[in-house]
């Protein structure tokens, strides 16, 4: 079981161009991006035939295919620290500081690459000797967009200082052929602000907005650092609204809510909620010392929230239309004034949001936020398991022993001690997860 917390990163290397050969040995990836836009590799292998599964219950560990290495970081204990990829049916999308790949994750085969135009903003955010857990997040990926998002270093033009921008790219899902690319100024006291420590993300992709985040801590508490939030049209890129210290966090229907930072001087945030289209201010949340998004249903809004007065940390659901406080639940208190997260939580793409805190692993309705089950279980005799992924009402993990196993979401039963490997992405065609080696991301087919 490779989740030994350290300090120092195995060293990662840039996207793949030439993708990578099958077959069970890690094989070496080439770096760099390519500089066509939208360019589509030139395999002309057939594409096999695959097994599929919805949901899986086990992968065929002996038919690993190794995947460009910059899809994620790793610690030198073998666990992600950081993610760059977005797993759909059997297609990995993947985000560097100078474009977007997609990788055929049964062959690790290069579908196509997505340039970015300009200079990389953070060039080295996505390897190095040490975990940093910064950087562009993963793409959002629908039916016809992938849109992702970086920082670009705009040059100086004579006395006009140069500026660092957030720039968001979106490629057409199947060719790679660039849709649109819009840059959008970073507002910055500094004159030689860099990118360094910040983090990009495409927040959601809707119908009527693409909605992007931009975020830099100010480096000591009560310090706002640079945030910007930019809402734009998904056919054209064009820039329909921005708002500045306001960073997006979770999109419900025609509903942005987010993180807004005017409170910040008062060593506070608060949770707010934007109209898509508009920019309009729908709600406000009450203020508290720290908040964090949780991916989950849109029916209601998740919060990884810190108390005021003692760092204590809570769940916390809110109705995305009126901000109405739904449920609330308790987590870790403060020692010595520290603000502990209230855990790690994992959303099933479906129905159930399962939350890991303080030892204890719970499954709740996500669109109601009841409880549904509970472990550890002493009358039953069971232990809770460390949690990894969870997919179409699956919870895949590992054992207290270090086996890999898969619970079902809505009981919270096992469902399959045959999982074969420890999966942080689940497709109904395979699960990426670390090589043997600790580093090198590999592709596991579907078993059964």
């Amino acid at each position: 079981m490779r989740r030994v917390l350290a300090t120092m990163a195995c060293l990662v290397a840039a996207i793949t161009v030439g993708g990578c050969s099958g077959g069970s040995t890690p094989q070496s990836a080439q770096s760099g991006v390519d500089t066509g836009a939208g360019t589509q590799s030139t395999t002309t292998a057939t594409t096999p035939a695959a097994k599929t599964a919805d949901p899986p219950t086990a992968f065929d560990a002996e038919a690993g295919v190794p995947l460009p290495t910059g899809a994620f970081s790793t610690n030198v204990g073998g666990s992600i620290t950081t993610k760059f990829l977005t797993l759909r049916d059997r297609t990995a999308y993947i985000v560097a500081p100078t474009g977007m790949t997609a990788v055929d994750v049964l062959t690790g085969k290069q579908q196509w690459v997505a340039p970015i135009e300009g200079k990389p903003g953070d060039p080295n955010n996505q390897s190095g000797p040490f975990v940093n857990t910064t950087g562009p997040r993963p793409p959002v990926v629908t039916d016809k967009l992938a849109v992702a998002a970086v920082p670009v270093k705009v040059p100086e033009q004579g006395t006009t200082p140069g500026y660092i921008a957030l720039t968001v790219l979106a490629a057409d899902v199947t060719t790679g052929k660039k849709a649109w690319q819009t840059d959008t100024k970073i507002v910055s006291s500094d004159e030689y602000a860099d990118a360094s420590d910040a983090i990009t993300k495409v927040v959601g992709v809707t119908d009527k907005a693409v909605i992007a985040s931009y975020d830099k801590n100010g480096g000591y508490p009560g310090a706002s650092g640079e945030h910007i939030t930019v809402a734009l049209d998904p056919a054209t890129g064009k820039t329909l609204w921005t708002h500045q210290e306001y960073s997006g966090g979770s999109v419900h229907g025609d509903t942005l809510v987010g993180i807004d930072y005017t409170t910040i001087s008062s060593y506070k945030v608060q949770a707010g909620a934007l109209d898509i289209a508009t920019g309009q201010q729908k709600w406000v949340a009450e203020s508290s010392r720290s908040l964090a998004f949780v991916a989950s249903n849109p029916a209601l809004v998740v919060l990884d929230q810190n108390d005021n007065n003692h760092g204590d940390a809570f769940l916390l659901f809110l109705d995305p239309a009126t901000g109405t406080e739904k449920a609330k639940l308790v987590g870790p208190e403060s020692v010595f004034g520290s603000a502990p997260d209230y855990g790690d939580c994992y959303y099933d793409q479906q129905s159930v949001l399962i939350c890991s805190s303080d030892g204890v692993l719970t499954g709740y309705d996500a669109a109601t936020a009841q409880k549904l089950w509970s472990l550890p279980d002493k009358t039953a005799n069971r232990v809770a398991p460390g949690v990894l992924v969870a997919w179409h009402g699956v919870l895949y993990g590992d054992t207290q022993g270090g086996k890999p196993i898969a619970l079902d979401a809505k009981t919270g039963k096992d469902l399959s001690t045959e999982v074969g490997v420890e999966p942080y992405w689940v497709s109904k065609y395979a699960a990426i997860g670390v090589g043997e080696d600790g580093r090198t991301p590999m592709a596991y087919p579907v078993k059964k």
